[in-house]
């Protein structure tokens, strides 16, 4: 648990290696809290939303969008909007075309709100296994069926309407990725929890071949599991572990050079005649931290290890994952 001394030094300061994925601001310097119950879980942009789909007409009348959403939205909002949509006008032609299962999700998007003490719950799992956690905001928002999670500096930013579907979503007017994606809300949790061990990783090298950004989207799927008992990739992990000689001996040929296109980030590309799935890096990386975490005695030096890996080949080498397959 932090001390009582530094839950006095708030706001604190952190810097954060962020990618191109889940996270896309550069690394930077973030005020954040170190106690958990102090967090804010934002959902104010959700009502705010629905106020302009309803008045919405076309793809093309972007007015609602802007005026009513993202004019009116939270900080958090507007940095999701710089990061991912950009403007009314992109927002509204990806709505547009499937609002038959934004429709459907609305309800489901309004009880969010109602589901902040478990969301907490992952931040307390947190703060009682590393003492370096820290805890940023949620903004929970609705965006374009492009982007469950990223970070900014102001906290974590969900689009909520990919983790609301319903049991009657008309998901087959989704991409193929869509449909493949598109959550409940029950793995809610699990997705904050995914994004809060990205604000937590502070890694002394970049991040910049295969390896290394399958660890660290991997290893935060190994920590959501800790404090949620679920991962966002679980049909992922579920091909993985049937396949897993396959992946691996595939990966390991891959896995220092910088050629993402086909492990990480490569949803667009899944189609019906492969069972793959995408990201499969996910899966690798999370093998890689859990075999790394069985091994270790002192499991809490274990987990502040996978949050501050110094050198990706040798976090492999330590883990001694592939020595079997």
């Amino acid at each position: 648990m932090p001390t009582a001394a530094l839950r006095q030094r708030l706001p604190i300061l952190v810097a954060l290696t962020i990618s191109t994925s889940c996270s896309a601001f550069p690394s930077q310097l973030r005020s954040v809290n170190a106690n958990p119950e102090t967090a804010r879980i934002i959902s104010d942009d959700i009502p705010r939303f629905w106020v302009a789909f309803d008045k919405m007409t076309s793809a093309g009348d972007t007015i609602p969008l802007r005026v009513d959403y993202l004019d009116r939205g939270t900080d958090g909002l507007k940095d999701f909007t710089n990061v991912r949509w950009k403007n009314a006008r992109t927002l509204a032609a990806m709505i547009w075309p499937i609002r038959a299962y934004y429709a459907s999700v609305r309800q489901n998007t309004l009880s969010v709100a109602s589901l902040e003490p478990e969301l907490r719950r992952a931040y307390r799992a947190l703060d009682s296994l590393y003492d370096e956690a820290v805890f940023p905001d949620v903004y929970l928002a609705i965006g374009g069926m492009s982007t469950g999670g990223t970070t900014s500096e102001r906290g974590l930013l969900i689009g909520t309407e990919m983790f609301t579907r319903a049991s009657d979503s008309p998901v087959s007017v989704l991409s193929l990725w869509g449909q493949s994606v598109v959550k409940g809300v029950d793995i809610l949790p699990a997705i904050i929890a995914h994004e809060l061990t990205h604000y937590e990783q502070k890694y002394s090298t970049g991040v910049s071949n295969l390896l290394a950004q399958s660890i660290r989207e991997g290893s935060a799927d190994f920590v959501s599991e800790l404090l949620t008992g679920h991962t966002i990739n679980e049909t992922i992990k579920a091909y993985g572990d049937a396949h897993e000689s396959e992946v691996w001996r595939d990966f390991s040929a891959a896995m220092n050079g910088s050629d993402l296109s086909k492990w990480l980030y490569n949803g667009g590309a899944v189609t019906t005649s492969t069972t793959r799935p995408a990201d499969l890096g996910y899966y690798v990386g999370y093998r890689i931290t859990q075999a790394y975490y069985a091994k270790q005695s002192d499991k809490r030096r274990a987990l502040k290890d996978i949050l501050q890996i110094g050198d990706f080949a040798k976090f492999l080498q330590a883990s001694g994952y592939g020595a079997g397959l």
